[in-house]
């Protein structure tokens, strides 16, 4: 799927990079997993009520009236009107809530819910729908995101057209320089693991170097990335936590990933993050975590030569710890080599940081017979 840099997307079945896998609706189990009611906050649970009533009824007047005057600028109450009728047609209505999850970036509260699409007479294939949005200050719908997704559980290795449901965000603050990630081989060493195929690898480098010139190469205190902030990439919950092993002298390796966590997102998307500083880890097994929250600080244990951060997503087996395969991350909100991108997925040999969506005005597109825009 195209990324654009501007502030809101719509995106249709026929935007979808391929197929995704569906089962026919008289044998889906996932039928008898809907809910015909949200059970988050009630602003939220209203939001989606009334998207998924506008999805049955093509009636999006009222939804649009209460917009915040940023999304009005960007989406006409026709665009969006006709979006949803094509979605509509292609998948069928919306029957319930699969899964959702509600989230804070900042002052904006976010909502994340896969609903169920198919016939209410139970034909046909059923298809999950991605509902994605935020409410600003004012609780005004600001941003939306509509698509059409996949039953992860019928989604196999590489997973190379898996677009994650969480919004990732990179685990640290201040200028990190990419020493492996990306899709390919040539660019990123995990890219043989099933595990990890997504995985990425983060130093600091200042001048061109992990240290200061003349500092002790065999000291962990020496390397810039060492005692760095560790940061929740996307809101959930912690599931797994190791602490306690201590730091290898580098460049000596030791063995798995250390010191470090887990984190289920929701949606079987899950985080891993290793090779912490021993005794700094700030979250238990059952914690909620925000998006952005420190959780531990940046080391050198476990299968590592110098301090570093190692971050992959994965799905996983609900309830277990145990990886089935990694899956792509892109990155939200991320200042490439100095260049802002609303998604990216950065390679090896780029300097990424965190960075707030610029404050430039964007013009929608004269007579676009449909909105296509990024959130």
């Amino acid at each position: 799927m195209t990324r654009a840099s501007v502030v809101l997307l719509l995106a249709l079945a026929a935007c979808r990079p391929s197929a995704a896998p569906t089962a026919p609706a008289a044998e889906d189990p996932h039928r008898a997993q809907v809910s015909t009611e949200s059970h988050v906050d009630a602003a939220r649970a209203e939001t989606m009520h009334r998207l998924l009533e506008a999805a049955k009824t093509n009636s999006v007047a009222a939804l649009m009236k209460e917009a915040s005057p940023r999304l009005a600028d960007k989406l006409s109450t026709t665009a969006l009107q006709a979006s949803l009728a094509e979605l509509t047609a292609r998948l069928g209505e919306p029957l319930g809530i699969l899964e959702e999850q509600v989230f804070a970036e900042g002052e904006s509260r976010w909502y994340s819910g896969l609903a169920l699409h198919g016939q209410a007479s139970g034909g046909g294939v059923l298809t999950p729908v991605l509902y994605q949005f935020s409410l600003d200050a004012h609780g005004r719908l600001d941003t939306l995101l509509v698509r059409e997704h996949w039953f992860i559980e019928n989604v196999r290795h590489p997973a190379e057209a898996y677009l994650p449901v969480s919004r990732f965000h990179l685990p640290s603050e201040g200028t990190w320089y990419v020493l492996h990630g990306g899709r390919a081989r040539a660019t990123n060493y995990h890219h043989g693991n099933t595990h990890q195929r997504w995985a990425f690898d983060l130093i600091v480098k200042r001048d061109g170097r992990q240290r200061e010139r003349g500092s002790d190469r065999h000291r962990n205190e020496s390397y810039y990335a060492h005692g760095q902030d560790l940061l929740a990439p996307a809101a959930g919950t912690v599931i797994h936590v190791v602490d306690g092993i201590p730091e290898n002298r580098p460049p000596e390796r030791g063995r798995a990933g250390g010191n470090g966590l887990i984190i289920d997102h929701g949606f079987g998307e899950y985080s891993a993050l290793w090779h912490a500083i021993p005794g700094s880890l700030e979250v238990a097994v059952g914690d909620r975590v925000e998006t952005g929250q420190r959780v531990a600080k940046v080391g050198n244990s476990g299968r590592s030569t110098g301090p570093h951060i190692h971050w992959h997503v994965s799905y996983r087996v609900p309830g277990e710890t145990t990886e089935v395969f990694g899956l792509p991350a892109d990155m939200t909100n991320l200042l490439v080599d100095n260049t802002w991108y609303e998604h990216k997925m950065p390679v090896r040999g780029q300097y990424i940081r965190a960075a707030a969506r610029p404050k430039i005005e964007i013009k929608p597109v004269a007579h676009a017979p449909v909105v296509f825009v990024d959130l």
